[in-house]
């Protein structure tokens, strides 16, 4: 029959890899929702604040493009300005005029021209150009500036865009200067706004080369420190995240509040970075992130429960059922599961394993018990027989020697054989110590030396410690009467050996005896049936009394090891026994007689 070699594998372990693959999975599925939202959003998010960084960058440079237009347009006016060096106090008069409808006219090619200046340095001469609405601080507050740039900067001036703060307002300045004069346009940083939209979310921060925040639009959060200007914009952020880390690429700042982006200008020293907080750039998203750690945090709650709930209510009952049949096996029969168990169907199982065990208790202790009763009654059969046996051998001989008139060694032959008989009946268990066994042969030798005078030489070697060392009754008996029965004879001599010993036999300490005889020996189908386990008696009863010494080992010491027949190399037979300390079955059967 071919095995199923297949690898088992656990039910419990099935579970619990299941059980935290649906998590795992969950956790998977969750987490790829989340990474996939949010990668979208920030995609939107990115695409949006690109469009509008295109688009402020353009009317910024727009603007500022069409005031160096303007501050062209009065640059080409040379011959004017000329006069302001060379021409007389008139013509210096007459050339301011000309100058101021001059700064009028370039101011009016473009919306976006809001003020314009020019100041002869020779003539200390200065003239502007402002916006209609402006006042007049604003106006003195502008002059200052102008004459206090000349001063601090003898030299040229910066050739592109730069920031200056004027009274409380920001502007960006384009100047021309040279030694005799200066020429510029300003332009007011808060009238940059048409690129804002406060729908968009999109906060705009106009930073200047040297870290300084020009403009803010779309300021929701106000730094509350003492001198906000220093740390934070008025939007919320960090004034260290506004780098060129962030030209031209949208990333996330170092504390995942703001996603930034920005760009340089080409024409001035400054640069505008756009954000969205979080908040922006997620939406309700927000909402959906916490719904889903919630349920992660519900899933792996419910996984823990639920395991701590199989445990109680599966595994253990399993482990407990496992448990039980791996002690059953090992031979503990009275195993037994709880009568109450946490679920219905594992109460069932209980209740319907107990009965089980029960019912197979009952049947092992009747078939037990059925058993005992063969081996009772074959105890006794074995025992009936060896008895009859030795009588009617014993009768067969004095029979013989009434024959030959040997009254004499007839009551000599009876009185031993009454000794013999109170042996044979005597009350007493299985086994006699093999003193008593040992006594026993030596009257059996005596009473046939009387048959066969001077026909035996008889040598009993008995090792020291033995004498109560527990036998079969009638063990060395039955060898005994096989050797006299068919190789003892009146006209020859024979030798008979008995010796006992401890000895270890198959890892058992053991008395082993051996009856020996140098007569014919064993006829080799008997030893082949012997080793055969194929023991036979024949139709005149001939190896009744080996076969019944052979089973009586085996019924009392539960092994059929303990006795070997054989021939010795050059003449005569071999018996050798071993016989265990301990009895496994004894029975009063051997106490009746």
């Amino acid at each position: 029959m071919k095995t199923d070699e297949t690898k088992k594998v656990s039910f419990i372990r099935i579970i619990a890899i299941a059980s935290v693959g649906y998590l795992l999975l969950m956790i998977v599925i969750l987490s790829a929702v989340w990474w996939n939202t949010s990668g979208t959003l920030e995609d939107s998010a990115a695409a949006s604040i690109t469009q509008a960084r295109e688009m402020a960058s353009f009317e910024i440079e727009e603007v500022l493009k069409s005031n160096e237009q303007a501050l062209a347009s009065v640059l080409q006016n040379n011959e004017n300005i000329q006069v302001f060096e060379y021409g007389n106090e008139n013509q210096r008069a007459i050339a301011a005029q000309n100058m101021v409808q001059i700064l009028n006219r370039a101011a009016m090619t473009s919306s976006d021209v809001q003020t314009l200046v020019f100041y002869d340095l020779v003539g200390d001469t200065y003239i502007a150009r402002t916006e209609p609405n402006i006042s007049y601080e604003e106006t003195s507050n502008i002059e200052k500036t102008i004459r206090q740039l000349v001063e601090d900067n003898p030299g040229n001036m910066p050739s592109s865009w730069f920031y200056w703060k004027i009274g409380e307002d920001s502007y960006l300045l384009r100047m021309y200067k040279n030694k005799k004069r200066m020429l510029g346009v300003l332009v007011k940083v808060s009238n940059i706004s048409d690129f804002y939209s406060p729908e968009s979310g999109i906060e705009y921060t106009l930073v200047s080369d040297d870290g300084q925040i020009i403009a803010e639009y779309g300021a929701i959060e106000a730094a509350t420190d003492e001198d906000a200007s220093l740390t934070h914009g008025g939007n919320g952020l960090i004034k260290d995240y506004l780098t060129e880390n962030y030209i031209d690429v949208c990333r996330w700042s170092p504390d995942k509040e703001y996603y930034i982006s920005g760009t340089d200008f080409a024409s001035g020293d400054f640069s505008l970075f756009l954000s969205m907080t979080r908040s922006k750039v997620y939406g309700g998203f927000q909402i959906l992130q916490v719904v889903i750690i919630i349920l992660i945090v519900i899933a792996i709650l419910m996984l823990v429960f639920m395991s701590i709930y199989a445990r109680k209510t599966v595994f253990s009952p399993l482990s407990d059922l496992l448990r039980a049949m791996r002690e059953i096996e090992k031979g503990d029969q009275n195993v037994r599961l709880s009568d109450n168990a946490d679920t219905t169907e594992f109460q069932q199982i209980n209740t319907s394993f107990n009965k089980m065990m029960d019912t197979i208790v009952n049947l092992r202790m009747k078939s037990y018990e059925e058993r005992i009763a063969f081996d009772e009654a074959t105890l006794k059969y074995v025992q009936l027989q060896i008895k009859p046996h030795f009588f009617l051998n014993a009768l067969t001989t004095i029979h013989s020697m009434s024959y030959q008139n040997k009254n004499e060694e007839i009551r000599e032959y009876i009185e031993r054989l009454s000794r013999n008989v109170r042996y044979l009946f005597k009350s007493g268990l299985h086994t006699v110590p093999l003193s008593e066994e040992i006594e026993h042969a030596r009257d059996y030798i005596a009473m046939q030396d009387i048959l066969y005078p001077g026909s035996v030489f008889d040598f009993i070697d008995i090792g020291e410690g033995l004498e109560d060392y527990p036998v079969p009754q009638l063990l060395v008996h039955t060898i005994l009467e096989n050797i006299y029965k068919h190789a003892v004879s009146v006209d020859k001599m024979i030798s008979i050996l008995i010796s006992a010993k401890a000895e270890e036999h198959y890892g058992e300490e053991m008395c082993h005896i051996t009856v020996e005889d140098d007569g014919d020996g064993f006829p080799e189908e008997f030893l082949a049936d012997v080793k055969n386990g194929n023991v036979k008696v024949k139709e005149n009863g001939h190896g009744v009394g080996l076969w019944n010494l052979k089973k009586t080992l085996s019924l009392m010491y539960r092994r059929d090891d303990l006795i070997e027949f054989s021939n010795k190399d050059t003449h005569g037979s071999r018996v050798d026994m071993w016989i265990p300390k301990r009895v496994k079955r004894q029975s009063s059967l051997w106490m009746q007689s």
